[in-house]
Parts: C-alpha cells; sequence; structure tokens
C-alpha cells in the first residue's frame, strides 16, 4: 500500500483545477475550446475518493481520535489561515475603498470568520475587491475544505460502524444509498423548482452530495486485496460504467467506477512512485491559485498582454508559491509533535 502515484494523481488533480479557474475566470474567448477537457467537477471528487482511502488508512492506524484530528489539523489548517488572512489584508490594496474604510467595513469581519469557520458561502467576498470580475469571490476553491473537514468528523463514526457489524459491505452500501438518495432528490427538487436552482447547488455542494464518493474511497481501503486481485477486470467494467455515466451526466455507479480507476492508476504506473519525493504541493496549489486568477483578471493582465503568456505565467507563479508554503509553513507543522 505504501508505493503509490497518490501524489501524483493529487498533483494532476490540483493542475486540472487551476487550468479549469483560468478558463473560466478569464473570460478569454481563445481558451473556450479547452474548457471540456477540465472538468473540475471530476477532479473534486477525484481528491474526496483519495481522501477517504488515504484517511481510512491514516485512522485505523492511529487508532486514537485525539492524535487523528490533530494530524489532520496540522495538514490543513496552517495554508488555510494563512491565505484566508493574507487574502483579507494584502487584497486591500486592491480595494475600491480606502485603507480605513475597507478595516473599517463589517464584510471584512464577515468574510473572515465564514472562511474561518468553513461557510465559506456566507461570505466569499472581501469589500471593493474584484467588483469588476466575473465573480467577486476571493477564494472559489475553498468551499471543498469545509466538506473535507466535515469528512474528517465523520470518518471516527463511520469506522465505528463497519467494526460493529460483521458484514461491513452492508454499511458500505447503505452509506453509498444514503448519498445517492440525496443528490437524487437534489435533481428531482431542481425539476420541479428551478426557481431555486442557486440554492440547491449550494446543498449540493455539502457534506452528503460527495459521500458516495468519500464512502467508495473508504472501501479502497477495506477491499483492498480484493480490488488488486481483479484489478484489470474491474477496470475494463469501471471503464465502461464511467463512459457511459459521464457522457450522460449520472452520478449513480460513477464513483465506485471512479474509485475503482483512481486505484488502479494509483497503484499501475511505478514510475511515478517517486512523484512526490520533493514535497506534496497540491495542496497548496488548489488553495492559492484561485486569488492569482481573480487578481490578475482584475488588473486586465489577460487583455494586456498575450493571454496564453499570463495563464503560463500564473501556473508558474502558483508553483512556486506551493512550494514555499510546503517547504516554510506546511511541512514544519507536519514535523511537530
Amino acid at each position: 500500500m505504501n508505493k503509490n502515484n497518490f501524489d501524483f494523481l493529487r498533483f494532476l488533480f490540483a493542475f486540472v483545477v487551476i487550468l479549469s479557474h483560468i478558463i473560466d475566470l478569464s473570460l478569454y474567448p481563445d481558451f473556450l475550446f479547452l474548457k471540456k477537457y477540465f472538468d473540475t467537477h471530476l477532479s473534486v471528487t477525484g481528491f474526496f475518493i483519495i481522501s477517504g482511502f488515504l484517511i481510512a488508512g491514516s485512522y485505523v492506524k492511529t487508532q486514537n481520535i485525539r492524535k487523528y484530528f490533530v494530524k489532520r489539523a496540522k495538514r490543513l489548517l496552517p495554508a488555510y489561515l494563512f491565505i484566508i488572512t493574507f487574502c483579507a489584508i494584502f487584497l486591500s490594496i486592491f480595494s475600491s475603498y480606502n485603507l480605513s474604510e475597507y478595516f473599517l467595513n463589517s464584510m471584512l469581519y464577515k468574510y473572515f470568520f465564514a472562511n474561518l469557520f468553513f461557510i465559506n458561502f456566507l461570505q466569499p467576498c472581501l469589500p471593493g475587491v474584484f467588483l469588476n470580475n466575473i465573480l467577486c469571490t476571493i477564494n472559489g476553491a475553498l468551499w471543498t475544505i469545509k466538506v473535507e473537514v466535515s469528512f474528517y468528523i465523520l470518518l471516527p463514526l463511520i469506522i465505528l460502524l463497519i467494526n460493529k457489524f460483521e458484514k461491513k459491505i452492508a454499511v458500505f452500501i447503505s452509506i453509498y444509498i444514503l448519498g445517492l438518495l440525496y443528490i437524487l432528490a437534489l435533481y428531482y427538487a431542481n425539476f420541479i423548482i428551478p426557481e431555486k436552482e442557486e440554492f440547491l447547488l449550494i446543498l449540493k455542494h455539502q457534506l452528503p452530495g460527495f459521500l458516495t464518493y468519500f464512502i467508495s474511497g473508504i472501501s479502497l481501503f477495506y477491499y483492498f486485496d480484493f480490488y488488486m486481485k481483479y484489478k484489470n477486470k474491474l477496470a475494463v467494467i469501471s471503464i465502461i460504467v464511467f463512459s457511459i455515466e459521464y457522457y450522460f451526466n449520472l452520478e449513480i455507479l460513477r464513483p465506485i467506477a471512479m474509485s475503482l480507476l483512481i486505484l488502479y492508476f494509483a497503484y499501475g504506473f511505478k514510475f511515478l512512485n517517486n512523484w512526490g519525493k520533493y514535497g506534496d504541493f497540491s495542496y497548496g496549489i488548489y488553495i492559492y491559485h484561485f486569488p492569482i486568477i481573480q487578481l490578475v483578471v482584475s488588473l486586465n493582465l489577460f487583455h494586456k498582454f498575450n493571454p496564453f503568456l499570463v495563464a503560463f505565467s500564473i501556473i508558474i507563479t502558483v508553483f512556486f508559491l506551493a512550494f514555499l508554503s510546503w517547504n516554510l509553513l506546511e511541512k514544519r507543522f507536519l514535523k511537530r509533535v
């Protein structure tokens, strides 16, 4: 289990998210043809599958709920708290308000506390910042952190249920069906009350909306040997199922198929096993890229300079910041007892 390509997969998913957000936020027409090749939903759900697999393993090995939560907090919070605090202070320079108006504005403190408690959607914007962008949202990628934290909290309960039942598969199926019913209920609600689409989208982006993916990831850990024994046959079936459901925009069996394909890839290409030997940069890439893109858009740099060169510069900047974040911030906290 130790030698795998999860570091590469997380990097790949984070990279896809950057490219997709550059396309969406820049509104540059020459980028639009690339949109179909970069699916953020696919990347985010891939993150949740990998998270379910790895965190289940971490919790089972730890067998100490306090150490488990401390470890999760060390990995998640340092860079997260840094980016929301840094944006709140640094972006005051680019606000349409003067500094005194900015720092006395209640929106600033609503933004800070909403993000601090992982309820980003309540106040995604800062006073006078990015008003001319398609969105005033400071960091639209952070909504997934709320879901991730919710999964961290839910995981010990899931493991407790798994350990209580002799037929563990019944627990996995039950939780999977609950997640599936939640999604189907939202689809039905959107059909009968389309005027509530925005509110229903917020509900979809909460924990139950991704439960099928997370529980599929956990099942990978518990049935790892079985999956690996039949990985080739399961991969073929998974490609067929995933392709059909992706084409028709269905998510009934897609989480299972996708989890099996991720496992196949993670343990199928040994030359990528050492991808993360210099550090795990995927988290930094994911949480730093959005405000950088927003700032570039607000400065109108896509129209002042070659847009492809600007996009490339954004990517290089994000990679560099992720590198610094890992070495100067994230890794240091992880080493602390």
